[in-house]
């Protein structure tokens, strides 16, 4: 069996990089990453099954020793994992797969898929890590040193976590509080879908309500990561690959995840430059009104406001984006994660 050597440790020796580019060193590249050398007969959505598969494909993976990964998320970590831990493969790759699904693309198909997720992310969230030297003072300011620690870790307790996930709510719990409030906000109305096909756009209308003690509470357990509704029962909702979230006057413009990577099921729309939207936003707000875009090839970029609330009609944004979309869909992209 391989075993993990962290990226810093590597010193170019010959090694397989998994979720990633490739490093000095690098023999083969299993990785979903735009514009990486994978092997086209390997090639699938996420890094973990495009690790399953060359399990399956020995032939197309050179014999060397050595894996790695230069960053810490789930389906980096449960590519890894298939390739480092013994019989972990054979036991729950449906179920991590589901794991990495849910950490990569916010997609939730089964419960304990999600629980996997949550609890492997938890580890190296210097909140809610198990670890005291991922937490406060004790944290590395190195984010590699970071992510050595924490995959360690978590390849330690992944096939206990994938055999019994309900058993590690220490883990999961808090996060799991944040999603599970989310659905029933969608359940209720509280939170609103509107998908708008024709541009890859759902719209996300989340209720402002008064700030009270009481819903201070509820907005603090439905959020997650900032946002006001967590990622994964939007994406678990809607196939549409560009998220509008509206909270408020509270406004911005999300590509999903999926559009910077290289999906094999399917070829979303590409992502479109959205600088000069900004740019025009900005002029409409008037005073102190002003509006960024992270840039197409930023890993999940926003159109957002730098300084809330804003000072147009929701409607009057909706419409905006929407037509600003399906313009800027008829010229070229302006991120292609196929190209190269």
């Amino acid at each position: 069996m391989r075993h993990y050597v962290p990226a810093q440790d590597l010193g170019g020796r010959p090694h397989l990089i998994v979720d990633g580019a490739p490093r000095p060193g690098t023999v083969c590249t299993l990785s979903h990453w735009p514009r990486t050398p994978t092997p086209d007969a390997l090639r699938a959505d996420l890094s973990a099954e495009i690790a399953l598969r060359a399990l399956e494909r020995p032939d197309l993976v050179p014999d060397v020793d050595a894996v790695s990964i230069d960053h810490y998320d789930e389906d980096g970590l449960v590519a890894l994992a298939f390739l480092t831990v013994e019989g972990l493969a054979a036991a729950h790759a449906g179920l991590l797969v589901e794991a990495a699904r849910v950490g990569d693309f916010g997609v939730v198909t089964g419960r304990a898929g999600a629980l996997v997720s949550f609890a492997l992310a938890a580890v190296a969230d210097p909140e809610r890590s198990p670890l005291d030297a991922l937490r406060g003072a004790h944290r590395p300011t190195d984010w590699l040193e970071v992510c050595s620690t924490a995959a360690r870790a978590a390849l330690a307790l992944l096939p206990g976590i994938a055999e019994h996930p309900e058993d590690h709510e220490a883990l999961w719990g808090r996060e799991a509080r944040a999603y599970d409030a989310s659905v029933a906000a969608l359940a209720s109305g509280a939170v609103t879908i509107e998908e708008r096909p024709d541009a890859d756009l759902a719209i996300v209308r989340v209720a402002d309500v008064p700030a009270t003690a009481a819903t201070a509470t509820a907005t603090a357990a439905t959020a997650w990561g900032g946002r006001p509704v967590h990622p994964a029962a939007i994406h678990s909702a809607t196939a549409c690959l560009r998220i509008a979230t509206l909270w408020g006057r509270r406004y911005e413009v999300r590509f999903r995840y999926e559009t910077w990577v290289r999906l094999e099921s399917r070829r979303p729309r590409p992502r479109v430059d959205l600088s000069a939207m900004a740019e025009a936003l900005s002029a409409a707000e008037g005073a102190g009104g002003r509006w960024a875009f992270d840039g197409a090839g930023a890993v999940t970029p926003a159109l957002h406001l730098v300084d809330a609330p804003s000072a147009l009609e929701p409607a009057r944004f909706v419409d905006e984006v929407h037509g600003e979309l399906l313009a800027l869909d008829e010229g070229p992209p302006a991120w292609d994660p196929y190209a190269g």
